[in-house]
């Protein structure tokens, strides 16, 4: 099966993600822009509250992704993501500065 819409891609993936429960889910990259063609994939950040090592958590978004979503989805804690703003990582700080939040969970 092909490559869904960008828009039907998201909505598929934010089903998905669901079961696990995650704290924020941020789109960046081509799509956040409003760059993302036929061939892009979705760039997505995860950030939840879990003792899942990081190789595991990736692990289990390639189970949960369905295979026609073109999707990268790093997960991290909301302690790994200040580690990063505490050091300027570029890669987290950019994603952060032009990502777009496409989920929350309520508090």
């Amino acid at each position: 099966m092909g490559a869904l819409p960008i828009q039907k891609s998201l909505a598929t993936l934010l089903e998905a993600l669901k079961s696990y429960h995650p704290q924020k889910v941020i789109l960046f990259g081509s799509a956040a822009r409003g760059e993302a063609d036929a061939e892009s994939d979705l760039d997505v950040l995860i950030i939840k509250e879990t003792d899942e090592p990081f190789v595991e958590r990736l692990e289990t978004m390639a189970q949960l992704c369905p295979r026609y979503v073109h999707a990268d989805i790093l997960v991290y804690t909301p302690g790994e993501i200040q580690a990063m703003l505490d050091e300027d990582n570029p890669f987290i700080t950019q994603a952060l500065r032009e990502g777009k939040v496409i989920y929350e969970a309520r508090p």
